[in-house]
């Protein structure tokens, strides 16, 4: 089964302004441990290389990869571009993502 992930228009809108600064030929979307009691957090980047294990989605005409260890992460989620007066960048939210942290560190 493929991957599968909703891209918001507003994602979208800031994904084809960035294709037209376009650094690389992908950009990788990636699930990582993001603090001491393992929750897991997201990162984009430009890449210029792919492996066979990772799956390519095209989102306003730019190639999105994700790799095999993130896919579970990743599958069923929604990417959004939010902006508020703090900051403002790609949230990828995942469904089956536990909520909450307790460890303290963010």
């Amino acid at each position: 089964m493929s991957l599968q992930i909703e891209v918001t228009p507003q994602a979208i809108a800031k994904l084809a302004e960035l294709g037209t600064e376009k650094k690389a030929d992908y950009v990788r979307v990636s699930a990582q441990q993001a603090c001491g009691c393992g929750r897991i957090g997201y990162r984009m980047a430009w890449e210029e290389h792919v492996s066979a294990d990772d799956e390519q989605f095209q989102a306003a005409g730019v190639t999105l990869v994700v790799d095999a260890n993130s896919r579970p992460y990743i599958d069923g989620g929604v990417l959004d571009y939010q902006v508020d007066s703090m900051q403002e960048g790609f949230v990828l939210t995942n469904p089956h993502a536990q909520n909450g942290c307790s460890c303290g560190s963010h």
